[in-house]
C-alpha cells in the first residue's frame, strides 16, 4: 500500500514537471513593447530680406547701402504672404528715402520709403565754403555724349568750341576814278577765329534721359513695292543710332551754369559742347592754355604753309590802259 502511494505522487510530480515543461516551450512569447520615437518637426525654410544695420532717421537718402543695409532670414512662408512688401537686394534701395526712423535690425518693407526726388541726388559740396550744386539740362549726341557711354554717377568735363569773328581794318590800293591814281584805302575785313577750352571741369551725371524707342517701327517702303514694313530691331548697347539725341542731366555750381547757358545761346554760328568722361575717381582740376591757331604754331609747333612769293610789277603794268601786260614773275633766288 505504501508502495502504490509512492508510485502515485511520483506519477503526479512527473505529469506537473511535463505540464510546466509544455507552458514554458510551447506557449506563445508576448509582443515586446515598442516606444514611439518622438518626431523632429520639418525646419522652416527661411529667405533673406533687407533689414537696416544701424539705426537710420527719417527722410535719410539710402545712397551708402553698406553702411546702413544688411540681409536678415525670415521664414519664407512669411515672405510668400507678401512678397511685393520686401526687398532681396540692398542695390534695390539705392536713391530711395526713408518715410519714418527704422531701427537696427528691423525688416525694411516697401511702405517704409519711397522713391528719392532729384533734389536728394544733388551731391553736397566738397567744402563748407564751396557754392552747392545745381541740376542743369544738356542735350547731347553721339558725337559730343562719349558715344552714349555715360551713366548716372559718372563724372565728365564740358568742352567748348567757339567760333569769334573779328572786325579788322586792313589797308589797300583801289583806284581813284578822277585821278586815276592809285590810293591806299582802309577796307573792313571780318576774320574768323576759333577757340576751344575746356570750360567746366569735374560735374557728376545726375540722370540720362533718352527718347522711348517704338515698339514696333517699320522702314519705308519704296514707292510702288506692296507689302508690310519689316520691324526695326531696338539697338542694343553697342549700336550706334546715327542722330540720337538725348539729355543729361548735370549737378554744377550757378557759375558754370551760366558758362554753359552763355554757350548755347550763341546762335550764328553755334559752338559745340563735348563731354568729356572722367576715370574714377578722378577728381583734379586741370588748367589748361585753350586752343588756337596762334597757340598751335607758336606753343605746340603747328607748321604753316609757305607764303606765295610777292609779285613785282613795272609802273606801266599798273597803270589803266585797254591792254593789260602779263604780270612779270619776281625772279626765285
Amino acid at each position: 500500500m505504501r508502495r502504490g502511494g509512492l508510485l502515485l505522487l511520483l506519477g503526479v510530480v512527473i505529469a506537473a514537471a511535463a505540464a510546466l515543461l509544455f507552458f514554458f516551450f510551447f506557449q506563445t512569447p508576448p509582443a515586446p513593447e515598442t516606444t514611439a520615437l518622438p518626431q523632429e518637426p520639418t525646419p522652416v525654410p527661411l529667405r533673406k530680406v533687407v533689414a537696416a544695420r544701424v539705426d537710420i532717421p527719417a527722410n535719410t537718402v539710402l545712397t551708402d547701402t553698406e553702411t546702413l543695409l544688411t540681409l536678415r532670414d525670415i521664414p519664407e512662408p512669411e515672405y510668400n504672404a507678401a512678397p511685393d512688401q520686401y526687398f532681396i537686394s540692398v542695390n534695390e534701395l539705392t536713391t530711395k528715402v526713408t518715410l519714418r526712423a527704422l531701427n537696427a535690425t528691423e525688416i525694411i518693407r516697401a511702405r517704409d520709403l519711397t522713391d528719392a526726388g532729384l533734389s536728394f541726388q544733388v551731391p553736397p559740396p566738397d567744402t563748407l565754403d564751396a557754392p552747392p550744386n545745381k541740376v542743369f539740362p544738356l542735350e547731347v549726341g553721339n558725337l559730343t555724349g562719349v558715344a552714349d557711354q555715360i551713366r548716372p554717377g559718372d563724372a565728365v568735363d564740358l568742352v567748348m568750341t567757339y567760333e569769334i569773328r573779328r572786325l579788322i581794318i586792313r589797308p589797300t590800293l583801289t583806284l581813284d576814278p578822277e585821278t586815276g591814281q592809285l590810293v591806299v584805302t582802309p577796307v573792313e575785313e571780318t576774320l574768323v577765329d576759333r577757340v576751344t577750352k575746356t570750360m567746366v571741369q569735374n560735374v557728376q551725371v545726375l540722370r540720362v534721359l533718352k527718347p522711348a524707342i517704338p515698339q514696333e517701327a517699320g522702314t519705308p517702303t519704296p514707292a510702288g513695292a506692296s507689302g508690310q514694313p519689316a520691324p526695326v530691331s531696338t539697338p542694343t548697347t553697342d549700336t550706334y543710332v546715327p542722330g540720337a539725341q538725348w539729355i543729361l542731366l548735370l549737378a554744377m555750381t550757378d557759375q558754370e551754369a551760366e558758362i554753359v547757358k552763355f554757350t548755347l545761346d550763341q546762335q550764328d554760328p553755334k559752338p559745340q559742347i563735348t563731354l568729356v568722361l572722367r576715370g574714377r575717381d578722378d577728381g583734379e582740376i586741370e588748367n589748361t592754355t585753350g586752343v588756337t591757331l596762334r597757340l598751335l604754331t607758336s606753343r605746340y609747333g603747328l607748321p604753316l604753309p609757305e607764303p606765295l612769293q610777292p609779285l613785282a610789277l613795272a609802273p606801266e603794268e599798273i597803270t589803266p590802259g585797254p591792254a593789260r601786260p602779263t604780270p612779270t614773275p619776281f625772279p626765285q633766288p
